[in-house]
C-alpha cells in the first residue's frame, strides 16, 4: 500500500505553488488546510487508511461498512461543534420493482444554527454510498469532503441569517432511497428551505480546466453558480442530469441543484464504479478549488 500520509504532505506541499494559491482564487491558509482535510476523509472512507481501529473499509455497501461510515463521519461532525442525528427510513421507491421495495437504510445529518434567530434552511449534502464492486473514492467519497469542507467554513461565518443542514445520504447507488427520505422528512415536518444543494463525483479533472456541471438547476441558482465560476475562471455548464440525489429534492418541491464534474461534457473519471475508483485517482486540487467555489455561493445566500 503507498505511504498515504507521504503522498498527503506531499500533495498540499503543491498547493503553495499552485497557480489557484498565485492568483489568490482561493486564500493559501484555506487552500492548504482544506485540502488536507479533505484528503484525510476521502483516504478514510475509500480505504487508503483505517477508519475506525484496526478497522479499514473496501467499500461502504454492508450494514458494517456504512455504520463505521456514520461512525467516522459523525466523529468529524462534533470536531466542528455539530451534533449528528440519525434518520432512519423504511420507503418504497416507485420507480424500482415491487420485489425490491421496501428500502431501509440511514441518513446522517446535523444543523449549523443561524447566528440569529431564523427558520429558514440550506440543505448541503452528498451520498456517503457506494457501489458493490468499488472503494468509491471520486463516487462519493469527494462529495462527502465538500459538503464537510462547505459546513467547515461556514463555522467560521459571521452574520450567518439562514441555519444549514449537512446531510449524509444512504442508498443513492440503490436507487435515491437516501435523498427520497430526507426529501420527505423534510417536507414532512413543514421546513422553509431556501434551497438545497448536492455534491457528487467531484475529483476528476484531466483536462486541467476547472469547470464544473450544474446539475437541473433552477434559474436563481444557476444564476449564483454561474456568477462566482466567472469570477474564478471557469465555465459552469447547465446539464440535464438527474441521476443523483438533487433529483428527490427538486421532484418534492424545492429549489435544488447538483453540483459535479465534467460527466456530460467529455471529462469523466474511466474509473466510475470500478475497483480503480481509489485514494490516489483523485484529483484533490480540483476538489478543494470547486469546494471553495460552492461556499462562495451558499456564503451569500446564507447571509442574504
Amino acid at each position: 500500500m503507498m505511504n498515504i500520509k507521504r503522498f498527503m504532505n506531499a500533495c498540499v506541499a503543491t498547493l503553495f505553488t499552485s497557480h489557484l494559491f498565485a492568483q489568490a482564487i482561493v486564500p493559501t491558509d484555506i487552500g492548504v488546510a482544506l485540502n488536507r482535510q479533505q484528503m484525510e476523509i476521502v483516504s478514510a472512507l475509500s480505504g487508503a487508511s483505517k477508519i475506525e481501529g484496526n478497522e479499514t473499509l473496501k467499500r461502504r455497501w454492508t450494514k458494517k461498512e456504512k455504520t463505521l461510515t456514520r461512525n467516522y463521519l459523525s466523529s468529524k461532525l462534533r470536531d466542528i461543534g455539530l451534533t449528528s442525528q440519525e434518520q432512519k427510513y423504511k420507503v418504497n421507491l416507485a420507480h424500482k420493482k415491487p420485489s425490491l421495495n421496501p428500502f431501509e437504510g440511514k441518513n446522517l445529518f446535523a444543523i449549523l444554527p443561524a447566528t440569529e434567530p431564523s427558520e429558514e434552511y440550506i440543505i448541503i449534502g452528498a451520498h456517503y454510498d457506494s457501489v458493490e464492486e468499488s472503494p468509491g473514492a471520486m463516487d462519493n467519497a469527494t462529495g462527502c469532503a465538500l459538503a464537510y469542507g462547505v459546513t467547515q467554513l461556514m463555522t467560521d461565518l459571521e452574520n450567518r441569517k439562514k441555519n444549514l443542514v449537512i446531510v449524509f445520504f444512504d442508498q443513492e447507488e440503490t436507487g435515491h432511497a437516501g435523498s427520497f427520505a430526507f426529501a420527505n422528512y423534510v417536507k414532512e415536518k413543514k421546513i422553509k428551505v431556501h434551497s438545497v444543494h448536492t455534491a457528487d463525483m467531484i475529483g476528476w479533472d484531466k483536462d486541467a480546466d476547472k469547470n464544473i456541471e450544474l446539475e437541473l438547476p433552477t434559474q436563481e441558482l444557476e444564476t449564483v453558480y454561474k456568477k462566482y465560476a466567472k469570477s474564478f475562471g471557469i465555465v459552469a455548464y447547465k446539464t440535464e442530469t438527474t441521476e443523483t440525489d438533487h433529483r428527490e429534492f427538486r421532484n418534492a418541491g424545492f429549489n435544488a441543484i447538483g453540483i459535479g464534474g465534467e460527466h456530460k461534457n467529455g471529462d469523466e473519471s474511466p474509473h466510475h464504479h470500478l475497483p480503480t475508483d481509489t485514494f490516489n485517482t483523485v484529483d484533490f486540487e480540483y476538489l478543494t478549488f470547486v469546494t471553495f467555489l460552492v461556499y462562495q455561493v451558499i456564503a451569500e445566500i446564507i447571509t442574504e
